[in-house]
Parts: structure tokens; sequence; C-alpha cells
């Protein structure tokens, strides 16, 4: 019985597989075709039962008449249907087509009732064509049609009819046209649209009646068009509206209640405009508004009472304006605001009390603005705030107490500023912070409880500082800290027990410092340690074991030090290394055996080095690097004797053991040799130091190659 299923199903795939056609690909019992980017010049015949047909791609001309009833979805997607449908005014019959597109098919020219016999269609996508119009009745027939395609086209104006026959409208994209008018009328039976998409467009003005008829409109995108006045007479027409997009014009200002009419209004976007300045009663009826962006305009002041009635709004962005001041009651009635962008303006000072009404604010962005000075009070009665950002600000110092009301911040950004000094408990009470950011300031030194209460840490951001020291128990409490970033600092030793208790730390810079020495068990304790950042100090020689507890490192920097010297077993407790960057050091050569102990390493790099051809260890580094180009990220160079020498000094010179005189040979007599093919000339040269065996297998094989017959 099981054979006899066995051999039926068998027989089943070979039936189907001849009826699919020839290069498609043939899903769901034949029931879906997909030929797309194959060549066709014509729908291939289809087996019956056929309901979905994906043939984008293709260079398809026209549509046979007959053989597609059935067809359910049909793409045609990039072909050249230009022709087709300019001589023939009615496509073919395909009355259970629900979805047809023909993207990118160079169409110019529709005509009345064209798809009349597809009554079932509900998507019809005719973007990116060269369409200039849309005939009146060209949507005859389409009852059923709910989403409408025609962006990225060439149209110029909406005319009456143009929608005739859709009753069923929901969402019409006309983005990127070149449309300069809507005439009245052209939405009358439009009542159940509800999202229409008119950006990128030429659109100047939009007359009183534009909209009317569209009573069931949401979503309204105007964006990037020419509008130098919001349409508030059309705007009444659709007085459902919840998102309205009116950024990328020429707004220059907002007259006195020009939405009052849209009480219903979540989501205004004003982004990009000349707007110079707001009216009290600019954005009065917006009862039910959510996001308001105002931001990237040319506003310099705001009334008292602007935002009065906006008691529902969650985001306020007024990012990169002219402001210069703010006055104490602006934000005064805004409860729900949980986002308020200020970045970007001129204000020079904040008056104490402007955010107390603000109980709900978690995000408050303050950045590149002019204030020097902020009162202790300042944030007391934001309660809620989690991000905190004031980078780029001018700020000289941090007021005793300016962030102890705020117990929720996760974030505090003050990065490049001009902060000389931090008051010991400044920080004090943010158990909750997990980012702190101080780069690019000027502070010397940190008291050694800065950072008591910051168990949640998990950034610490000191870059671009002048620390020299520092302070025993500093970084004490952060036992969540997983980045700490030092660089760019004067920091000249560390102690046996900075870095003590940071068990969960993952990335450690150290970079541009003047460090000389680091004691044995600094990194002891950083048993999660990742990335270790150590280049550009003054480091001329490494403990033994100071790496030995950093099983988890997978990157070490060193590149940039004054290092002459690898211990042997400097990397013995690296297993998961995989990158090793020791560029620009003075390192000559390499005991055997250093990097045998760096079994995962990908990336190794290690120009800029002093390594010399002359000395016996050189073999080494040179066979290792030889026999790992795969992971050799430049090209290192060790040096010789220059041919351009005289006779009796290449006699007395080998470039493979020290050197006769007592006088070193001067860098004008040298001559370079990339460091992995030194491997091949010392085994040429007979050279023998011990190897590991790899090396010397390679080294056999050159030397049997090299010999003489």
């Amino acid at each position: 019985m099981l054979a006899a299923l066995t051999l039926a199903s068998l027989s089943l795939l070979v039936w189907a597989s001849n009826l699919c056609p020839p290069t498609c690909q043939c899903l769901y019992n034949l029931s879906a075709i997909a030929c797309q980017n194959k060549g066709l010049n014509q729908i291939p015949k289809l087996p019956d039962g056929t309901e979905k047909l994906y043939v984008s791609y293709n260079e398809i001309q026209e549509i046979p008449w007959r053989g597609l009833e059935k067809l359910q979805v049909l793409d045609l997607t990039k072909n050249q249907l230009n022709v087709f449908l300019s001589l023939n005014p009615v496509w073919p019959s395909m009355t259970k087509l629900s979805k047809l597109l023909l993207r990118g098919n160079g169409l110019t020219v529709l005509h009345p009732g064209q798809f009349l016999n597809c009554p079932a269609l509900i998507i019809l996508d005719l973007s990116e064509n060269q369409i200039k119009y849309l005939p009146i009745g060209f949507l005859r027939g389409l009852a059923n049609l709910k989403t409408l395609y025609v962006n990225f086209n060439q149209i110029q104006m909406l005319q009456v009819g143009g929608l005739e026959g859709a009753f069923a409208l929901a969402g019409l994209y006309l983005s990127h046209n070149n449309i300069t008018k809507i005439e009245e009328g052209v939405f009358k039976n439009s009542t159940v649209l509800e999202k229409l998409f008119l950006s990128k467009n030429r659109i100047t003005s939009v007359d009183e009646a534009s909209f009317k008829g569209a009573t069931g409109l949401l979503h309204l995108d105007l964006s990037g068009n020419m509008l130098v006045t919001v349409p508030a007479a059309a705007l009444r027409d659709v007085n459902r509206l919840r998102h309205l997009y009116l950024q990328s014009n020429s707004l220059s200002t907002l007259p006195e209640e020009c939405f009052s009419s849209l009480s219903l209004l979540v989501i205004l976007y004003l982004r990009n405009n000349k707007l110079t300045t707001l009216s009290e009663g600019s954005l009065r009826g917006l009862t039910m508004l959510k996001e308001l962006d105002l931001s990237v305009n040319l506003i310099d002041s705001l009334p008292s009472k602007v935002f009065n009635n906006l008691s529902s709004l969650e985001s306020l962005d007024l990012y990169r304006n002219r402001l210069t001041s703010l006055s104490l009651d602006v934000f005064s009635n805004l409860k729900n605001l949980k986002e308020l962008q200020l970045d970007s303006n001129q204000i020079s000072a904040i008056p104490v009390g402007v955010f107390d009404r603000l109980s709900s604010l978690k995000e408050l962005q303050l950045s590149n603005n002019s204030i020097q000075e902020l009162h202790h009070t300042i944030f007391n009665k934001l309660k809620s705030l989690q991000n905190l950002y004031l980078e780029h600000t001018s700020l000289r110092h941090l007021p005793k107490g300016v962030f102890h009301k705020m117990r929720n911040l996760k974030e505090i950004h003050l990065s490049d500023n001009h902060i000389k000094s931090l008051h010991p408990s400044v920080f004090h009470g943010l158990v909750r912070l997990h980012l702190l950011s101080l780069s690019r300031n000027r502070l010397s030194s940190l008291h050694q409880d800065q950072f008591r209460d910051l168990v949640s840490l998990k950034e610490l951001k000191l870059d671009e500082n002048r620390i020299d020291n520092l302070t025993t128990g500093l970084f004490m409490n952060l036992t969540h800290l997983i980045t700490l970033d030092l660089d760019n600092n004067r920091i000249s030793e560390l102690s046996p027990h900075d870095f003590v208790r940071l068990t969960r730390l993952k990335e450690l810079m150290l970079n541009f410092n003047q460090l000389h020495d680091i004691p044995f068990i600094t990194f002891y304790f950083l048993h999660n340690l990742r990335r270790l950042m150590l280049n550009n100090n003054s480091l001329d020689s490494l403990h033994p074991q100071l790496f030995a507890r950093l099983s988890n490192l997978t990157e070490l920097h060193l590149d940039g030090n004054k290092l002459d010297h690898l211990p042997p077993d400097v990397f013995r407790g690296l297993s998961n290394l995989q990158k090793l960057s020791l560029k620009s050091n003075r390192l000559r050569s390499v005991e055997h055996g250093t990097f045998e102990f760096l079994r995962n390493l990908s990336a190794v790099y290690l120009s800029g080095n002093l390594w010399d051809c002359t000395c016996a260890h050189i073999v080494y580094i040179s066979c290792w690097v030889n026999t790992h180009r795969d992971k050799l990220r430049d090209q290192p160079t060790c040096f010789l004797a220059s041919s351009s020498n005289s006779t009796s000094s290449r006699s007395s010179y080998s470039p493979f053991t020290s050197s006769t005189q007592d006088t070193p040979v001067s860098q004008e007599t040298l001559s370079p040799l990339l460091l992995q093919n030194h491997c091949i000339t010392s085994a040429a040269s007979g050279s023998s130091p011990s190897l590991p065996l790899e090396m010397l297998n390679l080294l056999t094989f050159v030397l049997v190659a090299v010999s003489p017959l």
C-alpha cells in the first residue's frame, strides 16, 4: 500500500513538472508560477488552475486575450507594455483578477474604461511610468478597487472624473508627479478615501473645495510641495484627519486658527519650512494632537500661550530654529509631553520653572545651544525624565543638586562643554543611570565619590579631558559597567586596584595617554573584557602576566608605543584573541613561540617596527607571518644591507647574523625586505634556527626547490 502511494506521489510530481512552463518555477500545485527576469517576450502557456503569475523584469510587449481568465494576481512590473495599452483601450478579460502590477512599463496613455474587464480588482499599481493625466472614467467598472498607485509619473493636474467609478478607493498614491492643481470635485464620490499621498509635486496652493467629498480622509500628505500658506479652507472638508504632513514647503506663517477644524488631528508635521513666528492662535483647536514637528524653521520666539490647547501633546520638536529665549509659561499646559527637542537653537538662558509642569517628560534635548549656566533647581520637577542631552552648550560647571530629583534618569549627555570640575555629589542618587558621557570637557581630576551611586551604569565616557590620575576607588561601585572610555587624557600610571570590581567590563579604552608601565594585576579581574585599547602611550615593556586573565579578549591594540621586546608568554592567556595590533613600536624580533597561544587570531598588524633582518630571532616572526599570510593586514618590513654598499662592506655584513662591526649600519645603507619574504630568503641561505614543525616543513620544501641538482 505504501509503495503504491509513493509511486502515485512521484507520478503526480512528474506530471506537474511537465505542465510547468520552461524556465519558470511552479508553486502550490501549479496555482502560482514565477518567471521573473527570464528574458521572456510573451506570457508563457499556463496550466489550468493557475491563480498567480509573476513575470516581472522581462520584455513582454503584449497580453493574450485568452487563457488568463482565472488569474487572481498578475505581476507585470518592469516590462514593455506601453504600445499594447496605447493601442488597446480595454484590458483583456480577467474577471477574477484582484491585483495587477504594471509598474515601470513606460506607459504614457490610459483610456476611459481601461480595466472595465477586471471588475474584481482591489490593487492597481501604475507607478513609475510616464502617465501625464488620469482620463475621465479610466477607473470605470472598478467598484472594488481599494488601492491605486500612480506615484512617480508625470501627472500635471487632477481633473474631475479621474477617479470616477472607484467608489471603494481607500488609498491613493500620487507622490512624485508634476501636479500643480487639484480641480474642485475630483473627490466628490471618494467618501471612503482614507489615505491621500500628494508629496513631492508642484502644488503652490489648494483651492477651497479641492478635497470636497473626501469626508473619510484620515491621512493627507502634502509634503515637498510649494505651498506658501496653510490651505485652511480646504482642510475644513476633511475634518476627520488624523495625520497631516506639510513639511518641506515654503510656509512662512501659520494664520490664526488655520487648523481649528481638525480637532481629531494626532500628527502634524511642519518641518523644514520658512516659519519665522507663531501667533497664540496658530495651533488652536488641536486638542487631540500628540506629535508636532516644527523643526528646521526660522522661529525666533514663542508666544507664552501658543501651546495652550495642546493638552494631549506627547512630542514637540523645535530642533534647529532661532530661539534665543523661552517664556516661563510656554510649556505650562503640556502635562502629557514625553519628548521635547530644543537642540540647535540660540538659547542662552533657561528660566527657572519653565519645565515645572512637564511631569511626564522622558526625553529633553538641549544640545547645541549657548547655555553657560544651569540653576540648581531647573530640573527638579522632571521626575519622569530618562534621557537628558546637554552636549555642546558651553556649560562651565554643574551646580550641586542639579540632577538629584531625577531618580529615573538613564542617560546624561554632557560632552563638548567647558566643564573643569565636578562637585563630588553631583551624580549622587542616580541609581538607574545607564550612560554618562563627559567626553571633550576640561576635567583634570575626579573625586573618589564622583560615581558612588551609579550602580546601574553601563557606559562611562571620559575621553578627551585632562585627567592625569585615577583617584583610588573611583570606579569601585560601577559593577555593571560594560564600556569605559578614557582615551585622550594625561594618565601616566594605573594602580593595581583601579579596575578591581569591573567584572562585567567588555571595553576599556586607554588610547592616547602617557602610560609608561602597567602593573601586572591591573587587568586581573576583567574576566569579561573583549576590547582593550592601549594605542599611543609610552609603554616600553609588558609584564609577562599582564593579560593572563583576559581569556575572553578578542581585540588588543598596542600600536604607537615604545615596545622593543615581547615576553614569550605575554599572550599565553589570550586563547580567544581575534585582532592584535602591534604597529609602530620598536620591535626588532619576537622570541620563538610568542604567537603560538593565539589560536583564534584572524587579523594582525605588525608594520612600522624596527624588524631586524640580522637578528637570529627574526626568522621566527618572518616564518610565522609567511605561514599566516591570511591573517596579516599590513606589510611589515625588515632591513638588511643595501646593495649600494662597497664590496668590503657587503662581505662583512650578513642579513641573518649580527654585524661583525661595532658600528651599526646607518639608515641610508639599509634596504627593506617584506617580513614574510625573509623566511624564504633565510631558508635559501641555510639558516636553521629553532622553528615549529609547520614552519620546518615549509622550509624543507623551499630548500629542496632552491638546492642545485
